[in-house]
């Protein structure tokens, strides 16, 4: 069986290079943020330069932009994500995916200012990856697209798994260091918990005669694949990947593990037996994965020689 793996694209119709394929698994971050990565880009420079600045993102953009016109930057950044997935789904193949930070699939969250404390912020972003399936904005009317957010999908003696949305890594040596009580540090590590286990729920189901492709939104936290190379970025030269994403594999040793996120992480490391493979940012990051579906192995990795790094 013949994979082909599609990177994030932030709303700009890939260009196809490999044309022999059984079906296609895309990382998520479908939708365009050409409107609104700008105002988080202001919006966190801001933060670093006045720690007192009171505004929430939201409130921030609103001043900026107005609600209206926000409101139709997120619903641009849907249609050009439904015209991506409507360009994958034309090729009659099931199109195996995660929603992405982009892709406006969080789950709800209780907590209405993010900035009120350490804890807001970080339990805000918790309880919106406990999200479980991609904006139906997106896939409407899309009969190829199947969506793996903490779903288990079988195609031809493969179980595809996935864990979508997150934008960082949910456990690191940060979260210690925060402002916050040891009963808050408890319930900010029972939310890790509980995403997990919502994972593992889902990896429970799988068929257990086949061998498991986990496709996470971001790549494993801590390897070849996760560092940030832009020294524009605020996380300049540091792992920026799922800490969930690598303790799975690390525990359950899927046969290979597809992410992205980190556009510069492009290319192939491993954590135990288990092959990770991120393909990269923009319209020629691909990769062509060659499975013996029966023996459970993996022939042959391709990545495509003509990618170019958009951004």
């Amino acid at each position: 069986m013949k994979i082909l793996v599609v990177g994030d694209l932030h709303g700009v119709k890939p260009k196809i290079h490999f044309k022999d394929f059984d079906c296609i698994v895309q990382v998520g971050d479908v939708c365009d943020d050409s409107n609104i990565a700008p105002l988080y880009k202001r919006y966190f420079e801001i933060l670093k330069e006045d720690s007192a600045f009171i505004f929430g993102a939201d409130e921030f953009f609103i001043s900026e932009v107005g609600k209206r016109n926000l409101k139709q930057y997120e619903k641009d950044s849907l249609k050009k994500g439904h015209e991506v997935l409507k360009y994958l789904d034309s090729f009659g193949k099931p199109v195996f995916m995660v929603g992405g930070n982009w892709d406006q699939s969080y789950g709800p969250s209780m907590i209405k200012d993010l900035n009120e404390s350490d804890y807001n912020y970080r339990k805000a972003f918790y309880d919106w990856y406990l999200g479980d399936k991609l904006n139906p904005k997106l896939t409407k009317d899309l009969k190829n697209i199947k969506d793996c957010m903490y779903r288990n999908h079988v195609f031809n003696q493969i179980n595809f798994v996935g864990y979508g949305l997150s934008s960082g890594p949910e456990l690191s040596e940060k979260l210690k260091k925060l402002d916050i009580s040891k009963k808050q540090f408890k319930k900010l590590k029972k939310s890790i918990k509980k995403i997990f286990n919502k994972l593992l729920s889902a990896y429970q189901k799988r068929d257990k005669k086949f061998p498991v492709i986990f496709i996470s939104h971001n790549i494993p936290y801590k390897t070849k694949l996760d560092v940030v190379k832009d020294k524009k970025s605020y996380a300049y030269r540091k792992h920026l990947g799922s800490s969930i994403a690598r303790e799975f594999c690390q525990r359950h040793q899927p046969l290979i593990c597809i992410g992205g996120h980190v556009h510069e992480g492009k290319g192939k490391d491993k954590i135990g037996k288990t092959i990770l493979i991120n393909p990269g940012f923009g319209k020629d990051a691909q990769v062509l994965i060659d499975l013996d579906e029966i023996k459970g192995e993996v022939r042959k990795i391709k990545f495509c020689k003509g990618y170019k790094k958009a951004r």
